[in-house]
């Protein structure tokens, strides 16, 4: 049995709407629509009932969907494949080295022991020791940066997964909108038109009268008091109690000045889906009245009269029925939710007098419409995906700016094949409208099959295994239920549609800033294997040793490619379509521009500043005897100081990846102030420093020698810019002419 039981079932079906529960059968095409079923784990809004359980544990609906949850597996995240690409690449790389030149050592005679030593040498100087600490330390900053912009990460690989997301598939109430339902239009029943001014609760705003409109104001008030007397909802100054419909029709009437509890209550006649109409007999100035709001067409039939104009109530004839039949069906193809507010005196809920329309919206974010537009541009498209009514999704994209050209409601859905609704989300700009949370998972795997990157917000129980199976899944902070937040990658702690696209482009910084201290990093190895190169073929003492090499590794180089992945996103990141699948870190680009070109120069200043020592001192070519000597200690020095230093500038001038580095600004890297200042006390300490030149091998340089590292890291800034320079003119000559600039 129930009485006006009304139960919440978002935790279940994300719809937050209450629904009513009585005995008896009911719709059976979903068990979640069945109105004699209740669900453990949902919460009563209002009425009683009692009922016999018939399934606990894993058979419940909350049971089955965690079962279903843990069977979705998900695939490895873009950013966990190419780590284990990367780490593979270059460990076949250094070990081939290593070989090749071991077999080459052995060959030429030079011992088994002392070929392994110098194969493993190269095998050191090969592998880049400080690249995946950085980059887990670089995902670890990109995500309390996301933080900062409330979107909390779980597990960090999903920060570069979120640069390569391509469709956002995103629930609309309380993510698009507010969440809170506000009084946008007053349609009195004289033919007065308001407009209320204000958005969600706050109470500040007014009421604006259609042009040529005088003497609404105490019939304006009398509607108003009429709503708020009918409504079980309340706020206080800190939170607010209630249904959303409710809640908004208070909020018009403390804008009007109305308070509630002005006039005591008698009796309540519920809501109900089958009455569609509520009404409240309150005690009025020592009288009795009744006030009703509900659905216009539940209503109008109820009254005979209507005030007009003038405030008195005449009968309400077939002209007027249908004149306020028309106002309702305009202002419901705008999205509004319309209700029609009635009275009379004495009990009873027939011959009332209509006061006039109220419409209502969940408004849209303000910064909603922006961050659309900002998708559009990075080429991210949008999906809304609601269990609210067609118009009203389809009005609240077109205020946000949002393309559609197919609205696919749940019930058309189950009917869609597989294939014929792949074709539709490949082709077209698709609303879902009127769908249940258990058929999002459907839709993240045919648009994961389509080739897509998937980003799936969601809230409720249901919505677990479409969120595990999304590339990520995107759980609401302030409405989501643990099971859903259990199952996401990423928690917006605001439940608001612009810190995904914040998060988005956070991500996409994150794999622009790992391609550039990939490059940085790899190109520090150039200067590091060339010296054992250039000692096996050439008659010259080894210019560094392993523990030096260790020391650019996992010293020098650490901290400033750690700024660079903290580095603020690029100018253009936004503009520029998803990071695609196939699209590696570790791409024949950052090889070239690492190894090849900024590698290369580093090798030459590092080995300039070797020989260029020694021969200035006045070593002989082939003289090996130095070896172990002071002499030989500060040309190593020379060469990890040549290294170093050109890495200083290296990290400047990668800070962008095409742009000059003189756009990024010189002091809004504070990571990187810190690390260049970090790095000139770390070359003072290898040249000042006797237990620090105990432990890397090194040895005081007279200051007159240091000035033949100047020319080298101003060589390689400079180099590097004209790079990126002729990479951007290349690139504007390979795009199509802008046709309107040409005109």
């Amino acid at each position: 049995e129930a009485n006006a039981l009304y139960l919440n079932n978002a935790t279940l079906t994300g719809e937050s709407r209450p629904v009513e529960r009585r005995p008896g059968p009911g719709p059976t095409d979903g068990i979640t629509e069945m109105k004699n079923v209740v669900f453990a784990g949902t919460t009563v809004v209002s009425g009683n009932g009692i009922g016999a359980v018939y399934a606990t544990g894993k058979e419940t609906e909350f049971g089955k969907i965690a079962i279903q949850a843990k069977e979705v597996v998900k695939p490895p995240t873009p950013m966990q494949q190419e780590i284990v690409r990367i780490t593979r690449i270059l460990t076949l790389a250094a070990l081939l080295v290593g070989a090749v030149f071991f077999v080459l050592g052995y060959l030429s005679g030079r011992g088994f022991f002392i070929s392994a030593i110098f194969a493993l040498s190269l095998i050191v100087a090969n592998v880049p020791e400080g690249m995946l600490p950085t980059i887990t330390l670089s995902l670890s900053l990109a995500s309390q940066h996301m933080a900062r912009r409330n979107a909390l990460i779980k597990n960090l690989d999903s920060v570069q997964t979120l640069g390569s997301a391509t469709v956002i598939c995103t629930d609309k109430t309380g993510t698009i909108t507010r969440n809170e339902m506000t009084v946008r239009k007053i349609y009195l029943a004289g033919g007065d038109d308001i407009t209320v001014t204000g958005e969600g609760y706050f109470q500040d705003g007014g009421f604006v009268a259609s042009e040529g409109a005088t003497g609404y104001e105490d019939r304006l008030s009398f509607f108003l008091r009429a709503g708020l007397i009918n409504c079980r909802a309340s706020m206080t100054e800190t939170a607010v109690y209630g249904d959303p419909t409710e809640l908004a029709l208070v909020v018009a009437a403390r804008k009007g000045g109305l308070l509630a509890g002005e006039s005591p209550k008698i009796r309540e006649y519920p809501f109900t889906s089958e009455r569609k109409m509520m009404s409240t007999l309150a005690e009025c100035d020592g009288r009795e009245e009744l006030f009703s709001k509900g659905a216009v067409e539940v209503m109008l039939p109820l009254c005979r009269a209507y005030v007009d104009g003038n405030g008195d109530a005449v009968p309400l004839d077939d002209e007027g029925r249908t004149r306020i039949t028309a106002k309702a069906e305009a202002l419901e193809r705008e999205a509004y939710r319309v209700l029609a507010v009635a009275y009379r005196e004495g009990d009873g809920e027939s011959d009332l007098t209509l006061l006039g329309l109220v419409a209502l919206m969940d408004l849209p974010r303000a910064e909603v419409p922006d961050a659309i537009l900002r998708c559009s541009r990075a080429g991210i498209r949008v999906m809304v995906l609601t269990g609210d009514n067609p118009l009203t999704a389809e009005a609240i994209a077109r205020q946000i700016g949002l393309s559609v050209d197919t609205v696919i409601t749940g019930d058309r859905l189950r009917r869609c094949s597989d294939e014929e609704l792949r074709l539709l989300l490949r082709d077209h700009d698709v609303l879902f409208a009127r769908m249940r949370s258990d058929q999002k998972l459907r839709i993240a795997t045919l648009l994961q099959q389509n080739g897509e990157v998937v980003a799936m917000t969601g809230d409720g129980v249901n919505d677990a295994p479409a969120l595990k199976k999304a590339d990520i899944g995107i759980a609401m902070g302030l409405k989501g239920t643990e099971v859903a937040k259990e199952a996401a990658d990423m928690i917006l702690l605001d439940d608001n549609f612009a810190s995904i696209v914040a998060a988005i482009e956070e991500g996409r910084t994150v794999y622009f800033n790992i391609k550039k201290f990939v490059t940085y990093i790899l190109s520090s190895n150039v200067p590091e294997i060339v010296p054992y190169i250039l000692q096996f073929f050439l008659r010259i003492p080894l210019p560094l040793s392993v523990i030096q090499i260790l020391s650019i590794d996992l010293g020098s180089d650490m901290l400033p490619g750690l700024a660079l992945g903290s580095e603020r996103p690029e100018e253009d990141v936004m503009q520029r379509p998803p990071v695609g699948k196939d699209e590696r870190i570790l791409d024949r680009e950052v090889f070239k521009r690492g190894y090849f070109f900024l590698g290369i120069i580093e090798a030459a200043a590092a080995m300039a500043a070797f020989l260029g020592f020694l021969y200035l001192s006045g070593w002989q070519y082939g003289d090996l005897s130095i070896a172990g000597s002071e002499l030989h200690r500060q040309a190593m020095t020379m060469t990890l100081l040549g290294a170093v230093a050109c890495q200083l500038a290296n990290v400047w001038t990668l800070r962008s990846w095409e742009f000059s580095a003189f756009t990024r600004g010189l002091f809004t890297n504070r990571l990187l102030i810190a690390a260049f200042v970090i790095e000139i006390a770390w070359i003072w300490a290898l040249l000042s420093l006797a237990p620090v030149q105990a432990l890397f091998n090194t040895a005081a340089v007279p200051p007159v020698f240091l000035l033949l590292l100047l020319p080298f890291p101003v060589l390689l800034f400079t180099a590097h810019e004209v790079y990126k320079y002729r990479l951007r003119r290349n690139a504007r000559r390979a795009s199509p002419p802008d046709i309107q600039t040409s005109i």
